[in-house]
């Protein structure tokens, strides 16, 4: 069976898109593997519509305007709390712990939605709520997979609050928590800001791999441990992967490799 024009369209887009620079006619060619009188087509459909841009001075081909106007149309029009809340609903079942979604606010979280435990004993966590980027699982997460550059300008004159005995209370140690965040791929939170609570999180991704909201599970000691939460680790990355999915994300290289 023949490729139809919109197969032909994607490929060319995929093309360019994926090119590590702005790409010459022939290059175009090359790579995509179609004719120059289908190239020719295409590129004047595409340039017609904005989807790709020709640059006369260079003689290239670069994404046009609309492919972003779409993407960032796509990314800000859905509602993660709706599309997170089966994942979330999944973990409650599985655990009959608290479940919580939050996403971030500068250097702290803000929790939208909470599925709370019987034994939660009235529980800290509340929507609108907002906890420290340093003393949580949720922010420790949120901060683990930006770019060390954007941690390091984040961190800058950040005032470690200390909570508990347990608190990081120094940027070098926090660093150090990052990087295990990153091996794991999921962080913790060990009555750090709280004597008797403890969680978990994994991060959600968007289109460019930037961590936008969190899945958590957070519980009581002693009625749970931290060595109990690990065990529900890949559970809750499945889940946070699976939000990921949905929102059209993509998971990092660095966080795909991560070992439980």
């Amino acid at each position: 069976m023949k490729s139809s024009i919109v197969q032909k369209v994607l490929t060319l887009l995929t093309v360019i898109s994926e090119a590590q620079k702005p790409l010459t006619f022939s290059e175009v060619v090359k790579k995509s593997g179609l004719n120059k009188s289908t190239i020719h087509r295409l590129l004047a459909i595409c340039t017609e519509e904005k989807m790709v841009r020709y640059d006369p001075e260079h003689k290239v081909y670069l994404l046009g305007p609309r492919v972003f106007d779409l993407v960032k149309s796509a990314n800000s029009g859905f509602d993660i709390q709706a599309i997170a809340l089966d994942e979330m609903v999944r973990l409650f079942d599985l655990y009959d712990a608290n479940v919580t979604l939050g996403i971030p606010s500068g250097l702290e979280v803000v929790y939208l939605r909470i599925l709370e435990a019987p034994h939660s004993l009235g529980g800290v966590q509340r929507p609108g709520m907002r906890e420290p980027v340093h003393c949580s699982a949720s922010g420790k997460a949120l901060l683990a997979f930006l770019p060390d550059k954007v941690i390091e300008s984040k961190l800058k004159d950040y005032e470690f609050t200390r909570f508990t005995k347990r608190t990081i209370t120094a940027a070098k140690g926090f660093r150090a928590e990052l990087d295990a965040v990153r091996e794991r791929g999921y962080a913790t939170n060990d009555r750090e800001e709280y004597d008797h609570f403890l969680g978990i999180s994994a991060p959600i991704f968007d289109y460019v791999g930037e961590a936008i909201a969190v899945l958590n599970i957070w519980s009581v000691y002693p009625q749970h441990t931290i060595e109990d939460l690990h065990e529900w680790s890949e559970d809750l990355r499945l889940s946070a992967d699976r939000v990921t999915d949905l929102i059209g994300g993509t998971v990092p290289a660095e966080r795909e490799s991560a070992i439980n």
